[in-house]
């Protein structure tokens, strides 16, 4: 009886510590597994870590770890070279680097290259000789990916037609991976912008001579990629140009014709002066021009002066012309009324003609050679003539009728002769 309850016991006690071994040995492969097996896990402490240029050195408590990495930017392609020297770790004989994109190398110095732009954590694994972990850490990277290669474009135009020195610049420029963080210029008439925008304007320096400026954009990517291009912006020179040009006019109720003759100053030797008329004519080139309406009508006439093809200075004013027939035609008809014994009533009617070129007749003037006057603007108008005596014969009176319109005049005379008595 004694008997069975000790093997009894001593199965008791084997079961219990059969079982405790099999839980350290599940706890033990739990701590961390992958293609090598079970592991055991030692995470490295106390990390510091210095950058020089493109190298990074991560110092732990008994292992030196060193990163280089390569240019990202076309035609290179960014590759990091990791490495670390075991023989501090005790045991360790092979040095595993799982960099974080499902990639991993062995050796004391590996080389890898990321497809794409990110963060990543790449594990560091120290093994003995039967292929468990016995030391481990982990380090991050940032990747730019593979031939980083922007592109530097831009465009520029003159939004401001009264100040052309003040130029608009876009960047239409572009980067494969990442971003353009920022937009160096340099204007080529000695400053420079530094901005973080693809939108600019700069006004360049007033000249006496045209310039063209070799204007060169470099953009910088967030990798620290560069690439730049230049173009050469053409800025007119600015002239202190003033003043306008008279308007004289010839012949204005005969065939009226005009003389214009500009009177700018500080205009540059090798300009030339187009006028504009305002007429749906053509443009005409010339200093001093003549020129002919053909029309009564107000003209809005421009002077622009061009230098090399470019117009640097417009001016323009109001010309008021009477065309080429500004005159009205003044004619008359008369008839006698009633005769009596001293005198006869004779009356007048205007059948004067108005100006062709426009406008009406503004005035009558008539003067019958009888002493009397009529300047009412009658276009019928009555006087009486006196009869000489008997046998003295007929009397002549000489009538004038004066018309005026378009500020020109026409007279017509006509003669009436009255019978004695």
């Amino acid at each position: 009886m004694n008997h069975l309850l000790v093997h009894t016991n001593n199965r008791r006690l084997n079961l219990a510590i059969a079982l405790f071994i099999l839980f350290i040995s599940i706890l033990s492969s739990c701590t961390k597994s992958d293609t090598t097996g079970t592991k055991t896990t030692t995470f490295v402490g106390n990390k510091t870590t210095s950058v020089t240029g493109d190298t990074t050195v991560y110092t732990f408590e008994n292992l030196v770890v060193t990163v280089t990495k390569t240019s990202p930017c076309y035609p290179s392609t960014e590759i990091f070279t990791f490495k670390a020297d075991p023989s501090k770790i005790t045991g360790a004989t092979t040095l595993t680097w799982y960099f974080g994109d499902g990639y991993s190398d062995t050796g004391d110095s590996v080389q890898h290259g990321y497809n794409r732009a990110s963060s990543f954590v790449v594990l560091l694994e120290a093994k003995n000789s039967n292929g468990t972990v016995i030391y481990s850490t982990s380090i991050g990277v940032d990747a730019w990916g593979q031939q980083l290669k922007p592109v530097a474009i831009f465009s520029f135009k003159n939004d401001f037609s009264n100040n052309p020195n003040y130029i608009t610049f876009n960047s239409a420029s572009s980067v494969n991976h990442g971003s353009i963080i920022n937009y160096n210029w340099n204007w080529g008439d000695g400053t420079t912008s530094s901005i973080a925008t693809a939108l600019t304007r700069h006004a360049f320096p007033a000249a006496s001579q045209d310039v063209n400026y070799p204007v060169k954009l470099t953009i910088t990517t967030d990798a620290g990629c560069t690439a730049d291009t230049t173009l050469s912006v053409y800025v007119p020179a600015t002239y202190p140009i003033t003043g306008s040009f008279d308007a004289v006019s010839y012949n204005s109720c005969s065939g009226e014709y005009f003389v214009f003759t500009p009177t700018a100053t500080n205009v540059p030797t090798g300009s030339v002066y187009s006028w504009h008329w305002s007429n749906g004519t053509g443009d005409t080139t010339g200093s001093p021009m003549q020129y002919s309406f053909y029309y009564m009508n107000d003209y809005d006439v421009i002077m622009s002066i061009l230098l090399n093809g470019r117009i640097i200075y417009t001016v323009h004013k109001t010309i008021h012309a009477k065309g080429p027939n500004p005159s009205p035609k003044a004619a008359f008809e008369y008839t006698w009324v009633k005769e009596y014994p001293t005198d006869v009533l004779v009356s007048f009617k205007n059948t004067s003609i108005s100006p062709a070129g426009g406008g009406g007749i503004d005035g009558y003037y008539w003067d019958f050679g009888n002493g009397k006057t009529d300047n009412d603007y009658n276009a019928y108008t009555e006087t009486r003539y006196l009869r000489g005596a008997t046998g003295t014969g007929t009397q002549s009176y000489p009538v004038r009728l004066i018309v005026t319109g378009n500020g020109c005049a026409d007279t017509t005379y006509q003669t009436v002769v009255i019978p004695a008595q």
